[in-house]
């Protein structure tokens, strides 16, 4: 069965190569240095860094609510593309990515989000955690405006 279509999508261009920008995006161990939500993770079951296949904690944060998620890294093309598979309480709640792309002398990064919760699931995550398609736009805007801040400075 295809992938669901993304339903967030945020590009931004920077004035730097891929691999320089890849150093931030392409490492979940570093996705705290730059995410509004996501401050911290640790690889989990003896992974020491991302392929498909390892798993890794992170601990998220909107306003006073703190919760964590297991993740699995879906796919890994170093220097052009990953994913990863996001899960709480053991249901499947998202897939999250970085893709890169050439652009001249400098790079596009495409953060894509695909809500993979059930209907009642989302409903919940709603109305817990003010979740929704324009909140996660607001933070992946903020995330690509935080890496081109980074690789650019």
């Amino acid at each position: 069965m295809p992938e669901k279509a993304p339903d967030v999508v945020v590009s931004e261009t920077v004035a730097a190569p891929p691999e320089k920008v890849w150093e931030l995006v392409g490492d979940p161990a570093r996705i705290g240095e730059i995410s509004p939500e996501c401050y911290k993770t640790r690889w989990l079951g003896g992974a020491t860094g991302p392929k498909p296949g390892a798993r890794f904690i992170g601990w998220n944060r909107k306003g006073l609510l703190r919760w964590p998620t297991t993740s699995t890294v879906a796919e890994y093309d170093p220097a052009r593309h990953i994913s990863w598979d996001v899960d709480v309480a053991g249901q499947s709640v998202a897939r999250w990515s970085f893709t890169l792309e050439p652009e001249g002398a400098g790079t596009t990064i495409t953060q894509r989000w695909i809500d993979k919760r059930t209907a009642i699931a989302s409903l919940v995550g709603k109305a817990r955690t003010s979740d929704s398609p324009a909140r996660n736009r607001e933070g992946m805007a903020r995330t690509l405006a935080t890496v081109k801040a980074r690789v650019e400075g």
